[in-house]
């Protein structure tokens, strides 16, 4: 309700919502839509581990500790993100928001990168401005997914570096060079608000009076007699995180990541505002939605492969990409950016030559480093290992080194096709 006027009611609808939270998993529709999204959530990250296995033998990133980090961040970004429907006002009265998880579940069966609301929410809202369908309030649809992407951009800044997979790829320039893929999904819980309307408000419990310019996002109208009144409800959303590391290391991508996505979905909420108040922001807002998401990302790409890759031999030295999870050299100490320069002594300048040191020595090994390539100083690490044990080591590539495979990024309905396609190419 309104009335109220400070900002003292707002600190109280925003207590309400955290006291509400953890009873968002008390309606089993709720609970069974939050375990498929968590269920296709785990087969990415089972996708991560196997790619991980087929590269080097080993994981570093293991499906059941992901998703169980997946899942504890999410319940964190949730919690932001409804904080923030809430306190900006957002109400999914025919909002449209029920067709918003089946058309990002079959986007993502496409590919797990549309795994998005900014796309479904787009496609959505544009159907309707289009054809009429379906019945979309495209202003708290799409103030939606700015808060949604706001707390996605928190979570990239806060664990969007924690699972990356060391490669090596192919560069604009034509080498091939060392990077990071890096990739998140977290199931979101959310409580959003709806419009209900009561015949006596002083029955209503716990009733809060909000102040006069609240919503922002004006609220429609709803038929029948009695008062208006938000009311609360769960929801489930996921989030996905996609990007590429070669001319920073995996935490400042991240970082930077995060500050861009950030900057779009404000852009977004105050075009959703506008949205609200003047019809012709509508069909920006629609636009902007999947269009500046995907600028987003492509001139973050972009700014990636524009800059000098780090992950390129060094002169002196053997430079590494990463370090092995479990390793003989990661128990040691040794990680991504440490530079070998001795091998007991014997002086390495490339991969083969670390190889060929290395097959000398049948236990622990003697490793003068330096610590990144701004270091002056040597020191020295001993890796114990048993014999004939890999020490865990990831060079950056050579360059007659190949480009390795990432992770398939196709989804279940564009790699059926495309075996579709091959096939009747064969037949020809």
């Amino acid at each position: 309700m309104k009335g109220a006027m400070g900002v003292g009611p707002l600190l109280e609808l925003v207590k309400s919502v955290i006291r509400s939270y953890p009873g968002i998993f008390s309606n089993p529709v709720v609970d069974l839509l939050y375990l498929v999204v968590l269920g296709l959530i785990a087969s990415q990250y089972s996708r991560i581990q196997r790619t991980e296995e087929q590269l080097y033998g080993t994981a570093s990133n293991k499906a059941f500790y992901q998703t169980l980090t997946a899942v504890g961040l999410g319940l964190l970004g949730g919690l932001l993100a409804s904080i923030l429907l809430v306190f900006i006002g957002v109400s999914v009265t025919d909002s449209g928001i029920t067709y918003l998880m089946p058309i990002a579940l079959v986007l993502y069966l496409f590919s797990p990168r549309l795994l998005c609301f900014s796309y479904a929410g787009g496609l959505a809202a544009l159907s309707h401005l289009i054809f009429g369908w379906p019945q979309v309030n495209v202003p708290a649809l799409m103030a939606l997914v700015a808060c949604l992407h706001a707390a996605e951009a928190f979570l990239i800044l806060l664990s969007g570096h924690t699972c990356s997979t060391p490669l090596y790829v192919s560069h604009e320039n034509g080498d091939v060079v060392g990077g990071f893929a890096l990739q998140r999904f977290w199931p979101i819980p959310l409580i959003v608000l709806f419009l209900i309307k009561v015949p006596d408000l002083s029955q209503v419990p716990d009733l809060i009076y909000l102040p006069d310019w609240w919503p922002l996002i004006k609220a429609p109208e709803i038929p029948g007699p009695g008062q208006p009144v938000f009311a609360m409800m769960p929801l489930i959303a996921a989030l996905g995180y996609g990007d590429i590391a070669v001319a920073r290391n995996p935490r400042d991508k991240a970082r930077i990541t995060a500050r861009n996505l950030m900057w779009f979905s404000v852009v977004l909420l105050l075009l959703s505002i506008a949205a609200s108040r003047w019809q012709p922001f509508v069909w920006v807002a629609t636009l902007f939605a999947p269009i500046g998401h995907e600028i987003v990302i492509k001139a973050g790409l972009r700014e990636e492969y524009g800059q000098k890759p780090i992950y390129t031999p060094v002169e002196q030295g053997v430079l590494l990409l990463d370090v092995a999870e479990g390793s003989p050299a990661k128990q040691a100490g040794l990680r991504s950016g440490n530079i070998i320069r001795l091998v007991d002594d014997v002086q390495v300048s490339d991969k083969a030559s670390l190889e060929a040191a290395l097959s000398t020595i049948s236990g622990p090994v003697s490793l003068w480093i330096l610590e990144s390539r701004d270091s002056q100083e040597l020191r020295q690490v001993t890796v114990d290992r048993e014999a004939g044990q890999e020490l865990g080591l990831i060079p950056v590539p050579q360059p007659d080194d190949q480009a390795m495979a990432a992770s398939n990024s196709d989804g279940v309905l564009l790699r059926f096709f495309k075996n579709l396609l091959r096939g009747k190419q064969a037949d020809n």
